[in-house]
């Protein structure tokens, strides 16, 4: 599923953990969007992503291969010890986020990693973007990674973070031509500071 030996790419962030980026991560990303294209009735509205989506829930044999690569290459990295938790889906952004949005857990020693894998070719549709929860809207962004086909951004969930989708990008509910990622997020055990 994913290419051998990644190359890893760090994007510091004030104040936590930082940005891991890893460009062209997996072998086959055209056989992700056919999958996609194949099966686009079944996406459907999700409506706790924290932004404008549709999703198709991955099979368990998929998020055991996402974990495994997590946990090899991409975990350690971000300060968690091991997993606890997977979901995973293909999904399709149907409009910009209203609002930033973090996905956190509650219980005490634990911590949520995002793992977004880019399927579409248009960087127009949008990369991740990191805000500064401190500072209004208009202020720049703690980080920003644009987007780039087979490009795997992952990062600590308790970040505020949203698609970069601007007011002019050209979504479609189409796969093929859509904002279409591979979406996971991993419910870890954080390691003792």
């Amino acid at each position: 599923m994913f290419k051998p030996r990644p190359r890893i790419e760090t994007l510091p962030l004030e104040g936590g953990p930082p940005c891991l980026v890893v460009d062209d991560a997996l072998a086959e990303p055209g056989r992700w969007v056919e999958l996609a294209a194949r099966h686009a009735a079944e996406f459907a509205v999700d409506p706790h992503a924290g932004h404008p989506v549709r999703r198709l829930a991955l099979p368990g044999p998929v998020l055991t291969q996402l974990d495994v690569y997590f946990s090899e290459f991409l975990r350690e990295p971000l300060g968690f010890r091991r997993v606890l938790d997977a979901q995973g889906w293909l999904s399709l952004a149907t409009a910009a986020a209203p609002r930033p949005s973090r996905a956190s857990t509650h219980l005490p020693g634990q911590g949520t990693a995002v793992f977004s894998l880019c399927l579409f070719e248009d960087p127009a549709l949008g990369g991740t973007l990191f805000p500064d929860p401190r500072a209004g809207a208009a202020a720049p962004p703690l980080g920003r990674v644009p987007a780039r086909y087979n490009r795997l951004v992952v990062f600590d969930g308790g970040r505020w973070h949203a698609p970069d989708i601007g007011p002019a990008a050209a979504l479609s509910e189409d796969p093929r031509r859509g904002r279409l990622t591979l979406d996971a997020r991993f419910t870890c055990r954080r390691r003792a500071q």
